[in-house]
């Protein structure tokens, strides 16, 4: 992977040193580089005495000193080799070496020469090396490692990762953001990338190339653990709580993060847990986390816990119900997994008050899509305006050759229908000719709205959960029957035999005089059953 490089002044005051510290240094980590002084630019003129001096840029808080032990000197030692600044020994250990080959380079850039490097120097010799990184797991299955991305420069690590093994990547930074992907060396992406957190489980043993990318220069932190896990199973929680290990807390209240796409987050006593079933949002992120699909940060600001979706078993109905594997937010624990359980109320009210698009029952479709469209952009019409809906349940196209079968859209001869549900709303696609569409188009033609977590209503603000009365008091045109299909039918709008209807439903309802009886369902739309 190339890299940008340095300026030309930059480039050529560090070949300069280089060459010097070259003729200077012994294949020893431990022989001292002398510190090459290169003199300051100034003009001397001599009609005057006056002389100008270019003053040295000033370094921002140093990312390490002499005498430190860790993965950001280790960072710095193989930027300093790749830029011509060694050899210095790779092992995170800032020695004498490492301390001339700092001040050699500060030099070169015009800074300060303190010894303690900064966040821009490592973010200047990343930009001008052109070399990636192979890093090896320790014993416990993990390595700590240090970089700095910036756009159109990742950073990139081969990794070696063996068969049936589970591999991870999570990333930690103080300022800026960058995200993680993972591919094989043909390659070819590796899981789901794009965030700060990153897992799979290896299919085949071989080198995996870890590229970690950023828009604007990052400093960052890589957790990455290859280990083999085999945990015990994880007992359920009961309705309205959270098992942490050997933690049990209540859930107090729910919202949902409406920067992802389902991303619930339950308060406790404890701290707060963030459950995503979609795209990850900013709740986590905005507050330390790193964007694994399922994180605890405690109110303590103590280490949390993170986990992945991979390592999860979560149903999303009325309620989110699952169990977990997760990790301690710590280095020395990627092969050291605890279980977690969750148990809570769902919620379609958003953490930070953003809201989406009310969806009103029509007879001319749901208010945002009238019937006729096609099934794409209807879809994607109905997720972009139910935030937080759960994942979509299609039963794809099939086909129908008679006016009797469960879909109740159908004509005489044979007919293409094809039903998505998503949470407590189901729309009913058709081929038949309808006057939404012309027989052969597929279109949408019905919908069916049913109680659940979205409160689906008519214009008037009547849907189900209401009673009959409710309905006849909102809409006074309205006219109760015996059902088509059993119950009380309530006929807002249009006759049957027409495409055009709307009608609420009471199946527990036995006669139009049981105005108390609830409304179970709201459908319009073209239905063979008229």
């Amino acid at each position: 992977m190339m890299r940008h490089a340095l300026s030309r002044r930059r480039l050529a005051l560090l070949a300069g040193v280089f060459l010097v510290a070259a003729a200077c240094t012994s294949d020893s980590a431990d022989t001292t580089l002398p510190a090459t002084s290169v003199p300051t630019s100034s003009s001397t003129t001599t009609s005057s005495s006056t002389t100008s001096t270019i003053p040295l840029t000033p370094n921002g808080p140093a990312l390490v000193f002499e005498g430190d032990r860790n993965e950001t000197v280790e960072a710095f030692q193989f930027v300093l080799n790749c830029n011509g600044f060694g050899p210095l020994q790779v092992d995170g250990a800032f020695g004498p070496a490492t301390l001339a080959a700092v001040e050699s380079v500060q030099t070169s850039l015009g800074r300060e020469v303190t010894g303690a490097p900064d966040d821009e120097t490592l973010a200047l010799l990343s930009r001008s090396c052109t070399e990636d990184r192979r890093i090896t797991v320790d014993d416990d299955g993990e390595r700590i490692v240090v970089g700095n991305a910036a756009e159109g420069d990742p950073e990139i690590f081969f990794v070696r990762a063996e068969e049936d093994m589970r591999m991870s990547v999570v990333l930690a930074f103080d300022s800026g953001r960058a995200v993680v992907n993972v591919r094989a060396t043909d390659g070819s992406a590796v899981g789901t990338g794009g965030s700060g957190a990153w897992a799979t489980d290896i299919d085949e043993t071989a080198d995996y190339v870890v590229e970690v990318s950023a828009v604007a220069p990052t400093t960052f932190v890589a957790t990455v653990a290859v280990v083999e896990l085999d945990p015990d199973s994880v007992d359920s929680a009961d309705d309205g709580t959270m098992v942490l290990d050997d933690l049990d807390t209540t859930i107090s209240s729910v919202c949902l993060d409406t920067s992802g796409e389902s991303s619930y987050v339950a308060e406790t006593a404890l701290g707060q847990l963030v459950v995503t079933t979609g795209r990850v949002g900013r709740y986590a992120l905005d507050r330390d986390g790193v964007g694994a699909s399922i994180e605890f940060m405690f109110k303590d600001a103590s280490p949390g816990y993170y986990g992945f979706t991979m390592d999860a078993d979560i149903e999303v109905g009325d309620q989110i119900d699952g169990t977990a594997i997760v990790f301690l937010r710590e280095s020395g624990h990627a092969d050291d997994p605890v279980g977690l359980a969750f148990n809570f109320d769902r919620t379609a009210n958003p953490c930070d008050g953003a809201a989406g698009t009310s969806v009103v029952l029509s007879a001319d479709g749901l208010g945002i899509v009238d019937f006729g469209g096609d099934v794409d952009s209807v879809l994607a019409t109905v997720r972009s305006a139910l935030i937080g809906a759960s994942p979509t349940v299609d039963g794809g196209w099939v086909v129908i050759d008679n006016l009797s079968n469960e879909f109740g859209i159908c004509r005489q001869g044979t007919t293409e229908v094809r039903v998505i549900q998503v949470d407590n709303l189901t729309l009913y696609f058709t081929t038949a000719g309808t006057s939404f569409g012309a027989e052969g188009t597929r279109h949408f033609a019905a919908f069916e709205a049913d109680p659940g977590i979205f409160p689906f209503k008519t214009i008037q603000g009547v849907g189900a959960g209401d009673t009959i009365a409710d309905v006849l008091a909102a809409h006074p045109d309205a006219v109760a029957s015996p059902g088509l299909t059993g119950g009380i039918d309530v006929f807002i709008s249009s006759p049957p035999g027409s495409d055009r209807w709307l009608r609420a439903t009471a199946e527990g309802a036995s006669s139009a005089s049981d105005t108390g009886a609830i409304i179970t369902s709201v459908t319009g739309g073209r239905f063979c059953d008229l």
